[in-house]
């Protein structure tokens, strides 16, 4: 039977309906189970723990809710007491430190403020002014001079000898000079030119030539050898010489002047300053040699000198360097002693007076007074305060002023004495200063070599023509001992 089901046909019978299907049962049909306890199932029977439990290392494990009872903690802020601590200052006393010495024991003593840091100094007490120039009465002992040592006391005796050297050291053995005595240039001229021309040099005929002639005839050889023979008699001898024994050749043939403006060039010239070279000569030139030593600066290099040392300096040392080139110091050579007094008081005032130093103070009195004048407030210092200028300085200064400011007072007090000291300074110990030695003997050969060969011998005990052959050698030697020696 076909069912028309909206134009599909279907053979199956529709719901309800009988079929081929009804009769059919399944083989398997689902039953529900029985719910527990099932009545076929025997009793479960409890659980009933081990009789013993397992033995396995480190793996026991109790029976749940029978672990073994904690022990309890005790009962917080109930610990024993603590022994308390032993009272303070009950420990015996401590005994004194041993001294080796009984009864030597000094107890603590009681607390004092320390002294003052600097002792304020005493009043002063000026004396009874002078009314006159001629009643000026110098002091008993001699004033500290650069013969002395600055820690030395005043009024002490004259230095003696240390070790009198009593052996007469002849003069180098030169040869006998071949000039009569009528200077004549042209001659001089011709000698030197057949010392330096061809191969070899005649060192020893330039060394006898400079050794028998003065500044004057020098510098008229000079002349007259450019005039014949078209040549500057200087560079000439410096292309035939070498070494310190060409310094001081080419130093002989110059003017002072000349020489120290090339002296002056050479210590600023190029990276850094040689101090000591500016502080010897600007600190004991006069006033007129200092001026012509600014002229020979300008001639030679076409600088000024006083642009230069400025530009090569500072501060105050600096500013004693250009009072000292305005050449404006005093030649007076009667001191007024009232002056001279008050002066004195301005330096203590300035420096040991007070709290600092005022060095503007010490500029202006160093620059401008006379040397006899500064010889007359060094006295007055000396009675003011009972030590000299130098050991004012020494307290007062450092660096290169203070150097600059000692040999002001050394160059004007005492120049045969200061040199020597420079002497003796470039010859002692190991080696040797070679260009201080030869600034010194050949800048002081025509004006006090002698006299600073005496201060030496009474300085030091030495004879300076042996300390300086000692230390020098050849022909370098022979010009430096001839010179010495002929002074």
């Amino acid at each position: 039977m076909m069912t028309n089901n909206g134009g599909f046909q279907s053979n199956f019978p529709s719901n309800g309906g009988g079929g081929i299907y009804s009769n059919l049962q399944r083989s398997h049909t689902y039953a529900p189970q029985p719910r527990y306890p099932d009545p076929n199932y025997p009793p479960q029977q409890p659980y009933a723990p081990p009789a013993a439990p397992l033995q396995h290392t480190n793996t026991y494990m109790p029976p749940p809710n029978q672990y073994p009872p904690q022990n309890q903690y005790p009962p917080q802020n109930q610990y024993p007491p603590q022994n308390p601590y032993p009272p303070q200052n009950l420990y015996p006393p401590q005994q004194p430190p041993a001294l080796g010495r009984s009864n030597t024991y000094m107890p603590p003593q009681p607390y004092q403020n320390p002294p003052p840091a600097y002792p304020q100094p005493a009043p002063f007490n000026p004396p009874a002014p002078m009314l006159r120039a001629n009643t000026y009465m110098p002091p008993l002992a001699r004033p500290p001079t650069i013969y002395d040592d600055i820690n030395a006391n005043v009024g002490l005796p004259p230095i003696p000898l240390a070790r009198p050297n009593t052996i007469a050291y002849p003069a180098p053995n030169l040869g006998v000079s071949p000039y009569p005595s009528d200077f004549n240039p042209e001659r001089d001229c011709q000698i030197l030119h057949n010392a330096v021309h061809g191969a070899g040099t005649d060192e020893r005929a330039i060394i006898n030539l400079i050794v028998n002639r003065n500044w004057a005839q020098r510098t008229e050889i000079r002349n007259c050898y450019k005039s014949c023979y078209g040549k500057d008699l200087i560079k000439r001898l410096k292309e035939d010489t070498s070494g310190n024994f060409k310094d001081v050749v080419a130093g002989m043939f110059m003017t002072p002047a000349e020489y120290d403006a090339m002296s002056l060039y050479k210590a600023m010239k190029g990276a850094g300053t040689n101090d000591g070279v500016l502080i010897e000569i600007i600190g004991t030139r006069t006033s007129q040699e200092l001026m012509a030593i600014k002229d020979a600066f300008q001639r030679e290099y076409n600088e000024s000198l006083e642009k230069w040392v400025r530009g090569d300096t500072s501060g105050n040392y600096r500013n004693l360097l250009t009072a000292l080139l305005q050449c404006n110091r005093s030649m007076n050579p009667n001191p007024d002693p009232v002056m001279c007094q008050n002066e004195a008081q301005a330096l203590y005032n300035a420096g040991e007076g007070r709290w600092g130093t005022d060095e503007s103070t010490f500029i202006r009195i160093f620059s401008s007074r006379s040397p006899a004048e500064m010889a007359m407030i060094n006295d007055c210092y000396t009675r003011l305060r009972g030590k000299g200028l130098l050991k004012a300085i020494d307290n007062e200064f450092s660096g290169n002023i203070k150097r600059l400011l000692e040999t002001i007072v050394g160059g004007l007090l005492d120049p045969a004495g200061y040199f020597a000291k420079r002497i003796r300074d470039s010859v002692k110990g190991l080696g040797t200063n070679d260009s201080r030695l030869v600034r010194v003997i050949v800048s002081r050969s025509e004006i006090d070599l002698g006299r600073i060969k005496q201060a030496y011998q009474t300085m030091y005990g030495r004879d300076m023509l042996h300390d300086v052959r000692d230390d020098t050698s050849g022909y370098y030697k022979e010009i430096l001992t001839g010179l010495i020696a002929r002074c």
